[in-house]
């Protein structure tokens, strides 16, 4: 193999993913991927099964030695957030990602790399194309739509997996094994609007260059949601403006999932440009003085785009729209209590739409409590049917709960100590992982996961530690030589 990752070792490892990264497999448009791995493994001279869905699983039988030790499986999701900054032109269904290095780094220019879960990916196609290797028999699983749901996942068909192990392959920390997470689910609230023609001047007012985020892994980390952060805009700007002014649209974020980190609400007034821009930039001062440590390159533009006749939302309905950003909950709802620094339920408004009859919003809601994680579905609930809209839930998938033993988990720490001469953590997150639903098809499983360092996932500035792939691939293939019962 050859290109920008090529003289990365294990090349194996660098080379399947640099040839990932040429296929657009983003959440909904795996297919081209699936195939791709499919002819890989078949290649290699291995069976896979491929189901409609596009999940793989694929088996590699043990190596001499390993015949009566249990089965393990591997397991990662084939799809990628895709997430953008404002003036990329990529299209995510078209192009390739624009692979970057800079140090120990791996990036894409202006766009997520996909490392979530493209490194798993990659890790698994080397280690079922490798003869060599030793290690007992492997059930490698690929799914779709994980971040949209963990819809392969519950669509996957286990009942010709024997395995006894689970390692899943989907964390962003080296040397972090992790044994649980958080349930989760999506809900939209869709609330209905009106419209009326108005007279005015048309602006739009532009929040961009939040830093974003994982909403399950950085949640906690104060970083700002332009979703809210304009409803709030718009309110105050509604106490300030003598004319007034019609909100057209309000859009923003492209995942659920990851934290927004620019939107648009276009409006229609009779104020001058001069006079509602001061306005706008003044109701945005105070918001950007408290977030001037988390979120420093935080800005507001208005930008006139026409004048004359246009449909905006009649009164009643521009209320709704705003009472509704501005009572939503949003951020880290409660901390656990029996796991410190552990986030136990949020909530995160990822998506905000306008179309000329429906006002939209989409959240990803995560709990490591099951009861917590319905209270919140339920204020949702309740608060878009007072407004007379409704809320549709998607993806609900459980929590992964923690078990106090693990022969898998000793062998991991073990194995890591001898060969890197450190300690391993075992730690909880609240993000989403498919081990739950795995378990909750193959309950006997033994579960961990693991996973490379990553930064920024879910954002245009995510990046993959070059060392830390190496090293976690080294752990990986001593592990599974390890193993033996």
């Amino acid at each position: 193999m050859s290109g920008i990752l090529a003289h990365l070792k294990p090349e194996n490892v660098f080379g399947y993913f640099e040839e990932i990264t040429k296929i657009p497999h983003g959440s909904g448009d795996t297919k081209r991927l699936s195939d791709y791995c499919a002819n890989v493994i078949r290649n290699a001279g291995l069976s896979c099964q491929q189901d409609e869905m596009g999940n793989l699983i694929a088996v590699k039988e043990a190596a001499k030695g390993y015949e009566n030790v249990p089965t393990v499986m591997l397991q990662g999701h084939l799809d990628m957030v895709n997430e953008k900054t404002t003036e990329s032109n990529h299209d995510f269904s078209l192009d390739s990602l624009e692979l970057k290095t800079e140090g120990d780094w791996i990036f894409a220019k202006d766009t997520t790399l996909g490392g979530d879960d493209g490194i798993a990916v990659a890790y698994m196609l080397a280690i079922l194309s490798d003869p060599d290797l030793k290690h007992p028999r492997l059930e490698c699983v690929f799914t779709v739509d994980e971040e949209v749901g963990l819809l392969g996942a519950n669509g996957l068909d286990v009942s010709s997996c024997r395995a006894r192990y689970l390692i899943n392959l989907d964390n962003e920390e080296e040397g972090i094994f992790i044994s649980s997470c958080a349930g989760g689910v999506r809900v939209d609230q869709i609330l209905p609007i009106q419209r009326m023609e108005t007279e005015g001047k048309q602006y739009e007012i532009q929040m961009d260059h939040l830093k974003g985020g994982h909403s399950g892994s950085e949640i906690h980390k104060g970083h700002a949601n332009a979703n809210i952060l304009m409803g709030r805009l718009l309110y105050e700007l509604g106490l300030k403006e003598d004319e007034g002014f019609g909100l057209i649209s309000c859009d923003g974020g492209q995942k659920d999932n990851a934290i927004s980190r620019s939107c648009t609400a276009k409006v229609v007034t009779e104020t001058d440009y001069e006079t509602f821009s001061k306005n706008v930039l003044e109701v945005f001062e105070g918001i950007r003085k408290e977030y001037r440590h988390t979120e420093p390159d935080m800005e507001v533009k208005v930008v006139p785009v026409g004048e004359g006749n246009v449909w905006s939302m009649t009164p009643s309905s521009q209320m709704k729209v705003i009472f509704l950003l501005r009572m939503n909950p949003n951020g880290v709802q409660a901390m656990s209590h029996t796991m410190k620094g552990l986030v136990e339920t949020s909530l995160n408004l990822g998506i905000m739409k306008t179309t000329e009859e429906e006002f939209t919003v989409c959240f990803s809601v995560r709990s490591s409590v099951e009861s917590a994680k319905l209270d919140l579905v339920n204020r949702l609930t309740l608060l878009i049917e007072f407004l007379g809209g409704e809320a549709y839930l998607h993806g609900d998938y459980p929590g992964w709960e923690y078990q106090p033993q693990s022969r898998l988990r000793e062998k991991m720490v073990q194995t890591w100590k001898d060969l890197f001469h450190e300690e391993a953590k075992v730690e909880a997150i609240h993000a989403g992982l498919e081990c739950g639903l795995l378990l909750g098809k193959m309950p006997w499983l033994d579960a961990v996961s693991i996973g490379p360092n990553m930064e920024g996932v879910h954002t245009p500035k995510e990046r993959l530690s070059i060392s830390s792939t190496r090293k976690c691939y080294e752990f990986l293939i001593r592990l599974l030589e390890e193993i033996r019962e």
